[in-house]
């Protein structure tokens, strides 16, 4: 197995203990036991478990959560093109961690709380996630007004509101979703394309 093969072993392993217990509680023994890898190999591929916590989390959720790694087309030529897009976006983000939803159990609210010790231990990467979050919402604002020009939607809308309205069905189906079984896509998909249907030109 070469370097890079181990080191991706490592931050899986690492990625699934994290989701699995708070930070405080995995230790370098947990870790040397889910990745099959000596300590030495653990401190020379993600260094001490604070620099491996942060490497990880940089990977697996805020280089992730970029809306630009998620999605393959950001230029859409519509507002529903751009709706499905970014629900497919999300399914397939979900699918690239399928080996740790079977072993975890609700990888959704796990990954949620995972988010929520972003700030406690590195205050840079939650500035980071925030960034993908205005990245993301700029992408929405530029879409909106793009479907505003071309006729697709109504014009006499707050656009800036109408954007954080389709941020927050994402963002409060992804709660709701995590209290049980994990995002359901398909049922994003219809909320989205609901409030679609509200600002569609008739």
């Amino acid at each position: 197995m070469n370097k890079n093969n181990r080191k991706e072993l490592l931050y899986r392993a690492a990625f699934k203990l994290f989701l699995m217990k708070q930070f405080d509680a995995v230790s370098i023994s947990d870790i040397e036991k889910e990745s099959g890898m000596t300590r030495g190999a653990i401190t020379y591929y993600g260094g001490d478990k604070k620099g491996l916590f942060y490497d990880v989390v940089k990977q697996f959720i805020v280089d992730t959560q970029n809306i630009e790694n998620k999605m393959s087309n950001t230029e859409p030529e519509s507002l529903k093109d751009f709706i499905d897009s970014y629900v497919h976006g999300y399914q397939n983000t979900m699918n690239r961690f399928d080996y740790i939803d079977k072993s975890v159990q609700n990888a959704s609210s796990a990954y949620m709380s995972l988010i929520l010790q972003i700030c406690r231990f590195f205050p840079d990467l939650h500035d980071m996630y925030l960034e993908n979050r205005n990245k993301e919402m700029a992408l929405w604002i530029r879409v909106l007004q793009h479907s505003i020009e071309s006729r697709e939607i109504i014009e006499n809308i707050n656009i800036i509101a109408v954007a954080k309205n389709f941020m927050n069905i994402f963002y409060g189906q992804s709660f709701l979703d995590s209290l049980s079984m994990g995002l359901n896509t398909v049922e994003l998909r219809t909320q989205m394309m609901e409030y679609y249907k509200a600002i569609k030109v008739r």
